[in-house]
């Protein structure tokens, strides 16, 4: 309750515009990733707005199997757009964090006059001035939005609500913070936040509030979190790649050595299980509530699926035994904090 409130004032620096279901379409898909994937053409790594977020200097080689080279160029195509798009999300934030610091000073001195806590100031001044949505109000936004949603709309009241709720607490802690800035000594410096390259930058002040300064190095620890968690998911990213890099490496490995394509030796290797009427009843019944149909409507699309499982997991058992007998260095470094 604590934090939410009190993001309500530091976070409200843009409003959404856009209405978006809080409901999540659900199907039967497969969304684990194949332990053999086709291998493609290198291509050049593309520039991106520096996010000053990388965890590490990436060497030319991510990890060398069997004296075969894996570059991060190899990887590029597969992962580039993904994580130029978290990285952006740095950059952005970076952007807009010198306001949220700025809005929580000026919180802090406004709680610390009234002698009262923030989440009580927030109580009285956004929540309380608040008007919870009434039911017309969010059938029609329903009724707006129907084809954003999947549900029937007494599934979605309630996420409509909440999102409808949150929305006019952040229009009214926008017009709080801009109550509390137009009463204060607030300058700002700068007209672009840039990550600090060193202890003198770090120390640049980019605003004051009340004769308080604001630094870049105040800027850049409030984001670590985020660009920690950031980096977390690049590497997870490049990781899961690289990995089947390294697979399909092996694979083109294994199947020059016994000169054969790697479809034959895919062909001669990987022996899936057969998938059962029983498993595929099984599978129907735990999961009813998200099929579409009957069993016997959807008893050819849960084989199906099923094999394609089954197929996964005989040829990982396959890569498996390949990597066992392998020389394998990987030098992708997991982030540290």
């Amino acid at each position: 309750m604590r934090r939410t409130l009190y993001a309500l004032v530091v976070s409200a620096i843009a409003l959404t515009s856009v209405a978006r279901s809080q409901t999540p379409t659900v199907s039967v898909t497969k969304t684990t990733p194949t332990s053999v994937s086709a291998k493609s053409e290198p291509q050049p790594v593309k520039a991106v707005e520096d996010c000053a977020c990388e965890s590490q200097v990436l060497p030319e080689a991510l990890a060398i199997v069997n004296g075969v080279r894996i570059t991060a160029r190899d990887i590029e195509k597969a992962t580039g757009d993904s994580v130029r798009q978290l990285q952006h999300q740095v950059v952005e934030a970076r952007k807009r964090e010198l306001d949220l610091l700025i809005n929580s000073r000026l919180l802090s001195v406004e709680a610390k006059k009234r002698g009262i806590s923030t989440t009580k100031l927030l109580e009285q001044e956004v929540v309380a001035k608040v008007k919870a949505p009434i039911d017309t109000e969010v059938q029609t936004f329903y009724d707006q939005n129907k084809l954003r949603f999947q549900d029937d709309f007494n599934d979605v009241r309630e996420d409509i609500l909440r999102f409808l709720l949150d929305q006019r607490q952040r229009l009214e802690a926008k017009r709080f913070a801009d109550v509390l800035r137009g009463a204060s000594e607030t300058r700002i410096q700068v007209t672009e936040v840039t990550p600090p390259r060193n202890q003198a930058e770090r120390a640049r002040v980019l605003a004051t509030v009340n004769g308080e300064s604001i630094t870049a190095g105040d800027v850049e620890d409030s984001l670590q979190p985020m660009i920690f968690d950031v980096q977390e998911r690049v590497f997870k990213l490049r990781k899961d790649e690289l990995e089947l890099s390294v697979n399909d490496t092996l694979l083109v490995q294994e199947a020059q050595k016994r000169q054969v394509t790697t479809n034959a030796l895919l062909d001669a290797e990987v022996k899936p299980k057969a998938v059962t009427e029983e498993q595929a009843r099984a599978f129907f019944e735990q999961n009813k509530d998200r099929v579409s149909g009957d069993f016997a409507q959807t008893r050819d699309s849960i084989i199906r699926y099923l094999e394609q499982i089954e197929v996964r997991v005989a040829e990982r058992a396959f890569v498996e035994k390949l990597r066992a007998t392998a020389s394998i260095q990987l030098l992708l470094e997991k982030p540290r904090q």
